[in-house]
């Protein structure tokens, strides 16, 4: 996903969470993003699901884990998810090729 700078994806390796590192990333202004507690092989761009699955299931009880399987399935299947998932993708990719866009065509042509 891109924005309108860097975004750099750090976990908790030492490098990434120093001090000369951090006050870096701030000089820079970039935006740091930290991979999801307890879920470091998610990748950002799937971290957009776990709220709007909480949100179409709140509300509701479940005697098992079985019993939440289907709605939670069906949620996914749904026309509405991928597609909310790529519209996302596509304004933030619009947004840092607007503002970067003759870096990065530069990069790959020279």
């Amino acid at each position: 996903m891109l924005s309108e700078g860097v975004i750099l994806l750090h976990d908790n390796a030492r490098c990434h969470t120093a001090k000369a590192t951090q006050e870096l990333s701030r000089w820079f202004m970039w935006e740091i993003w930290s991979h999801l507690p307890y879920i470091p092989d998610v990748a950002p761009s799937d971290s957009f699901m776990f709220p709007r699955l909480n949100e179409h299931l709140s509300g509701r009880r479940f005697s098992s884990d079985s019993a939440v399987k289907t709605p939670a399935e069906s949620w996914l299947n749904g026309p509405d998810f991928y597609q909310d998932g790529l519209n996302m993708l596509v304004l933030r990719s619009d947004k840092g090729l607007n503002r970067l866009g003759r870096k990065v065509i530069g990069a790959y042509t020279s």
